[in-house]
């Protein structure tokens, strides 16, 4: 039997498929951030999200593969270790609740948290401030469920990330690591739920990967060129930007809109 795309993928979606993959990773290149709460809010209008979090999650596999090979030997461990077991401990929690959480409800608490911190790094401190080390708890665990259930737990680390770390290479190489640890753990849960087995799913993965690796590679080459401040400003205008547009989603889904 041949393996085919799904029936809603005509070829328009699929160049739209294609162009928001490119975006997503050449975010991901350029801050460390950004892939997955770009790509599977915008795809999941013609795919289903039970479709497009593991579609995705395959896609991050490649990527975290490329970014932490090149990487790993910039990344801040002390601060990666802090947020090891909140996360692990958060992706287990988001996985029991995968089945029976609203998700409108959860898309709306994700989408204010990150609404409001992106708005305090654009008009709050104009400096950058370390928080405390202790954060790594509950936002290692916030951002482990969020990654479970959305696979878009990359904004709330990076809340703790971009307020340990100073240094934007050391900030890029950290934020990847953490990303890879989860993507790894949702690859294992999707392998043995068989979620990864959907019709066309892997082949659909198989062709976005060149573009994720022409999209990363744009965007290593932009992270060089930038300065710290400038990609503070991008990650903190990614954050509302997608904070708006969850809590948006959010708002639809619950019957507000």
């Amino acid at each position: 039997m041949p393996i085919t795309l799904p029936a809603e993928l005509s070829w328009p979606l699929l160049t739209v498929v294609a162009l928001v993959v490119m975006l997503a990773y050449l975010t991901f290149g350029a801050t460390g951030f950004g892939a997955a709460i770009l790509s599977v809010p915008l795809i999941a209008h013609v795919l289903p999200l039970t479709f497009v979090v593991p579609l995705m999650t395959a896609i991050d596999c490649g990527a975290m593969a490329t970014a932490t090979s090149r990487q790993w030997r910039i990344v801040d461990w002390r601060v990666f270790r802090r947020l090891l077991f909140p996360l692990l401990i958060g992706i287990a929690a988001g996985l029991t609740l995968l089945i029976n959480l609203p998700r409108g409800a959860a898309l709306l608490g994700l989408g204010l948290f990150v609404t409001g911190y992106a708005a305090y790094m654009l008009f709050g401190a104009r400096e950058w401030r370390a928080i405390h080390p202790a954060w790594a708890i509950p936002l290692g665990l916030f951002g482990g469920v969020f990654s479970a259930l959305f696979a878009t737990g990359g904004p709330v680390y990076m809340v703790y990330l971009s307020a340990r770390i100073a240094d934007k290479t050391a900030l890029r190489a950290t934020s990847s690591m953490v990303i890879a640890l989860a993507v790894v753990v949702r690859t294992l849960a999707f392998v043995f739920s068989g979620m990864f087995l959907q019709q066309g799913l892997l082949l659909l993965a198989g062709l976005a990967l060149p573009l994720m690796l022409v999209g990363y590679a744009v965007g290593s080459r932009l992270h060089v060129r930038l300065s710290t401040q400038s990609v503070r400003r991008w990650v903190a205008w990614l954050l509302l930007a997608n904070g708006v547009w969850l809590v948006w989603r959010a708002l639809g889904a619950l019957g507000a809109l």
